[in-house]
């Protein structure tokens, strides 16, 4: 009976794992490292892009310059239109926006007046730094724009007048500054154009300080 007893003790001692190999069993299998991104939640660069839009306003402060005529004034006009911004990691941003722009000018020696209106569309390249709330941004925006009406001493100048009298053309580019605060955009631009606005002998170009805000979602 004792040597039978024996048997079973030795036999059920034989089943039992050793201590190593219990906590072998036991341990929970390590994960991976991919494993750990997607437990994570982390994300590619494409994931982190941020796309935002909205309308955007303000007023131009214009003159045109010239090198033969220092006898100018400014004029201020209405801007507004809308945006488009893309935001990428590390603080890049594009702005493409689509806007009406007025300009213009002054000759006050001759007292001849010339108020120009653009669809004007201007690509700002932007760097953002993050300050809690407050974004503040500086960027480059080389534009595009369209002359649509013209008017000389107040009068509205037809189409075909138009086409002899100014360069419908203008292109450009432009530097400034703002911040974004939640998801108001404030900032501030001088643009410098390239191309001749009046049909002169001598270069007569588009200068404008903008001020504007929008509202972008």
């Amino acid at each position: 009976m004792k040597v039978f007893i024996s048997i079973l003790f030795t036999l059920f001692l034989m089943d039992l794992p050793c201590a190593g190999e219990g906590y072998i069993l036991s341990k929970p299998k390590p994960k991976s490292k991919n494993s750990c991104t997607i437990f994570r939640g982390k994300f590619t660069v494409s994931d982190q892009i941020e796309y935002r839009y909205g309308i955007v306003a303000g007023q131009n402060i214009a003159t045109i310059k010239s090198k033969k005529s220092s006898s100018q004034d400014i004029l201020t006009g209405f801007m507004g239109g809308v945006a488009f911004q893309v935001v990428w990691p590390k603080g890049f941003a594009v702005q493409p926006e689509v806007l009406y722009s007025q300009k213009g000018c002054l000759f006050t020696g001759s007292g001849v007046r010339y108020d120009i209106d653009y669809v004007e569309v201007p690509v700002k390249v932007m760097y953002r730094l993050h300050l809690a709330e407050i974004k503040p941004f500086v960027f480059a925006a080389p534009y595009g724009a369209y002359a649509i009406r013209l008017k000389q001493q107040g009068e509205v100048i037809s189409d075909d007048v138009l086409s002899d009298q100014i360069n419908k053309l203008d292109v450009g580019i432009g530097a400034g500054a703002g911040f974004d605060i939640w998801k108001v955009q404030l900032s501030f631009r001088y643009s410098w154009g390239f191309a001749q606005v009046l049909d002169e002998t001598f270069p007569v170009r588009n200068k404008v300080f903008t001020i504007s805000a929008g509202i972008l979602f």
